[in-house]
């Protein structure tokens, strides 16, 4: 049988992978199903995967990425993108 890798993982790091909960706050009113749909869409074409959406709360909805923490705030248009602490 196996042993299984004991490694510890920093904060924010599990299996080897970089994980981060990003804030995404749209700067013209409440976010749409349809509106939310495109902001996945374009979080994904940045080369991250989004494993988990939030609760969308008017204009803001957190969301856990993976991959290089490369968004900043003004990488999408009309968001407002900021790290949330685990």
């Amino acid at each position: 049988m196996a042993q299984p890798d004991r490694r510890a993982a920093v904060a924010g790091e599990f299996i080897g992978k970089d994980v981060f909960l990003k804030s995404f706050q749209q700067q013209s009113g409440s976010i749409s199903a349809s509106q939310l749909t495109a902001l996945v869409s374009t979080v994904q074409s940045l080369n991250l995967s989004v494993l988990k959406i939030g609760d969308v709360s008017g204009d803001t909805v957190n969301m856990i990425v993976e991959g290089a923490d490369t968004l900043a705030n003004g990488d999408i248009a009309a968001h407002v993108i900021g790290d949330v602490s685990f």
